[in-house]
């Protein structure tokens, strides 16, 4: 179990806890510490000192240090520091906080400027991205191409965005019969008082 809010965590422990498999669960079984040049990560197992990962954003350390305490509990496989090691620097993470540097879309971008994408659906993956977002350079412009399914918390989640960005286009999402109308979209955005288009 990766890192969670207290009130979340209670919620995953109570669900999982007739569930007979072994448990690893962060602060408890595993932790992780920032430093200036990477994380220490620290197990049952012992510490091992870990470069950054080839990852954008901070709670990405989060999500590698749960895969870590995953594959050193699992008996069948002999991983060493040096594999985890060569995997933290390799590592990419498709769609998210992805910098797009090559394709079609670039054609679109002038070279000065960046395309980033992320799958985020929820508030606290928007937390996350608007973290990321605060550490670009000031005084850019920040434009969100927006698309959501139906069932998802669209105001909130949108909200959070709303001292990081300057306008919002708002989009369907092809071929998906459960994603929210733009036309519905549009006007939550605008109760947000963001700019947006379609």
């Amino acid at each position: 179990v990766a890192k969670q809010k207290n009130d979340i965590l209670k919620k995953i422990i109570n669900t999982i806890k007739n569930n007979t498999s072994n448990k690893f669960i962060f602060s408890k079984h595993y932790n992780y510490k920032k430093m200036s040049n990477g994380f220490l990560y620290k197990d049952s197992f012992g510490k091992i000192e870990l470069p950054m990962p080839n990852l954008a954003g901070d709670f990405q350390i989060s999500n590698v240090t749960t895969a870590i305490a995953a594959v050193r509990n699992l008996n069948k496989f002999n991983i060493s520091e040096n594999h985890i090691k060569k995997a933290i620097i390799n590592i990419k993470s498709e769609g998210r906080l992805q910098i797009i540097t090559k394709g079609k879309l670039r054609k679109y971008v002038s070279k000065k400027n960046q395309i980033l994408i992320d799958g985020a659906h929820n508030p606290l993956a928007a937390t996350q991205v608007r973290k990321y977002l605060k550490t670009l350079e000031k005084g850019k412009k920040i434009v969100m191409v927006l698309g959501m399914m139906f069932n998802k918390e669209h105001k909130k989640f949108i909200k959070i965005f709303k001292n990081n960005i300057n306008s919002v286009v708002v989009l369907d999402i092809p071929n998906q019969v459960n994603a929210i109308k733009k036309e519905k979209l549009i006007k939550i955005v605008k109760t947000v008082s963001l700019k947006t288009k379609k």
